[in-house]
């Protein structure tokens, strides 16, 4: 810092240094300038050189002291955006390791990452085992996710061909049901991480946890079908009367409540 304050301040500090030591020789010069050139030429030297060393080391002293604030404030800047792009960096690697992870707990869990997940353990041990359901029940369940995926897409032709956008909040309630077979999906992911398949046991609680999720995903897709009936008889009846709506929202109660049994 002290380097670049001096750098900037050069053509001062030379000036400043120049005439003082113009001024250092005058005096020291006195007698001779006085017995040669009288007392008039020692005093106008004397005091020229007193105003420029006098001016030069006044402004050096403000210049020092600007140039020192700018310098210190230029620091804190490069500090401030150095811990700023040191943040940036760390919640770059947060999001990269988030993005990496199969299950992320934060934030909706992504169907499709969750049922290539499960496919892919088709190939592995769980999936290979000839002794158990377990096989049928995971395929079970990758059926159960493509049903909801096409459900959603039914639902979303539907209110578009209809122009029903004053029911987009059915996407809503279908979404939620998503959700909840994803994250029951999960659990049986990670379950398939801890348990072991040479232990008869965990075997058998595997199987079960299969059983438990098939069971209630069918049950939550059955709900799920009929609610897309009633939105159907709702669209074609736009007119005749209001029962359709009652009866919608009836069907939305019950699937968000089933949705809360389910977990």
């Amino acid at each position: 810092m002290l380097g670049k304050i001096v750098k900037k301040n050069i053509g001062w500090i030379l000036l400043a240094a120049a005439a003082a030591a113009a001024l250092l020789i005058v005096n020291a010069s006195k007698e001779w300038i006085l017995q040669n050139y009288g007392t008039n030429t020692f005093k106008v030297y004397d005091r020229a050189l007193s105003y420029i060393a006098g001016a030069a080391a006044g402004w050096l002293i403000i210049s020092l002291i600007i140039s020192s604030v700018r310098i210190a404030g230029e620091q804190k800047d490069r500090d401030r955006t150095a811990k700023e792009l040191e943040e940036l960096k760390r919640r770059k690697e947060i999001e990269e390791r988030s993005a990496k992870a199969k299950l992320n707990v934060k934030g909706p869990l992504k169907d499709e990452v969750i049922f290539e997940r499960m496919k892919s353990w088709l190939n592995e041990a769980w999936g290979r085992m000839t002794t158990t359901e377990i096989p049928a029940l995971m395929s079970d369940i990758l059926r159960q996710m493509d049903e909801m995926n096409g459900y959603q897409a039914k639902l979303g032709r539907l209110l578009t061909n209809n122009g029903a956008d004053y029911l987009d909040d059915t996407n809503g309630v279908l979404e939620s049901v998503e959700q909840s077979i994803l994250r029951k999906v999960r659990k049986v992911l990670n379950c398939f991480v801890v348990y072991e398949t040479d232990s008869a046991e965990d075997v058998q609680k595997m199987q079960e946890l299969l059983k438990e999720t098939r069971d209630s995903n069918e049950a939550q897709l059955n709900n799920v079908k009929e609610f897309l009936f009633a939105i159907t008889d709702f669209l074609n009846k736009q007119g005749d009367d209001n029962s359709g709506a009652e009866k919608l929202d009836i069907y939305k109660r019950t699937i968000l409540e089933s949705i809360s049994d389910a977990e």
